[in-house]
């Protein structure tokens, strides 16, 4: 484990910045980079002035991109990513907390906690109370995740929590929704399937790159925002990291989109700022 306690940041006396953010990345490992521009954008609406390079915070990052499969894990009962998670963790000296840049991987969030020192941040929890902000307490909240993150029922509980009386739906709930899922979601993810493997063209291999093809697999997403927008969604998350590299974060046919990172960013530049306190 990780020999430092939380709350033992070398940040000197004079800085603005009180606590050190930790990332356990490599979830994709393109994920955790755009994470990265989320920091800095959290951190420039949280200065509302023009900044300079030292007026960034500091973070450690631990990107091991072996980690195994969320959604196989949880869909198909393979090889669990938690001791590779609790490995990452441990790399993360001198952070005072950390964050996960990954929505699936906080269906092991009980399994970890137990096995680190540094209190990490549940972007899901973050995610749910901010959807229900916007949308009020009886609401209707559309999800856009890979099929574990929906599965493992992560978002269901969590708004389930901030909000009983609130509406969940995903792809999964509509007609031919394992088709929609698979062709909307799944394959601009990770690729086509084929003989029960996939291609790997999809954003996690970093096909998102060439504009023509980010387009590509941005449109069956779209597609996917809209239908949940049909069935009453009146807000959509774009619960898993990938997503919005090419779906990006503006409404898509009015419906608003809310994305997880730019939640768990501004939160952790809170905290760092030490506007907040670190998390339990």
């Amino acid at each position: 484990m990780n020999g430092l306690s939380a709350g033992t940041s070398s940040i000197s006396q004079d800085s603005i910045w009180k606590h050190v953010i930790g990332v356990i990345g490599g979830l994709g490992p393109y994920a955790h980079v755009e994470f990265e521009t989320r920091l800095l954008g959290a951190t420039e609406r949280a200065l509302n002035r023009p900044t300079t390079e030292q007026d960034y915070p500091s973070w450690v990052l631990s990107s091991i991109p072996r980690t195994p499969d969320r959604t196989r894990a949880i869909l198909e009962g393979t090889q669990s990513p938690v001791d590779t998670l609790v490995q990452s963790a441990d790399r993360l000296t001198g952070a005072d907390f950390a964050v996960i840049p990954c929505n699936a991987a906080h269906a092991f969030l009980d399994h970890l906690r137990p096995k680190i020192i540094l209190p990490i941040l549940d972007m899901v929890l973050l995610t749910a109370e901010k959807a229900v902000a916007r949308v009020g307490s009886q609401g209707c909240i559309g999800i856009l995740a890979v099929s574990g993150t929906i599965r493992s029922g992560i978002y269901l509980d969590r708004i389930a929590k901030v909000a009983p009386k609130a509406r969940v739906v995903t792809p999964l709930e509509l007609p031919d929704g394992e088709a929609l899922q698979e062709r909307c979601i799944m394959e601009p993810i990770y690729g086509k399937l084929y003989d029960g493997r996939r291609a790997g063209k999809g954003i996690k291999s970093g096909a998102f790159h060439d504009p023509l093809k980010r387009d590509a697999l941005a449109a069956p997403m779209r597609e996917a925002v809209e239908a949940l927008g049909k069935a009453g969604a009146d807000i959509v998350l774009t619960a898993c990291t990938e997503i919005p590299l090419v779906l990006g974060c503006e409404d898509v046919e009015d419906v608003p989109l809310l994305d997880p990172m730019v939640v768990l960013a501004e939160r952790a530049i809170d905290i760092a700022l030490g506007k907040r306190p670190l998390p339990l």
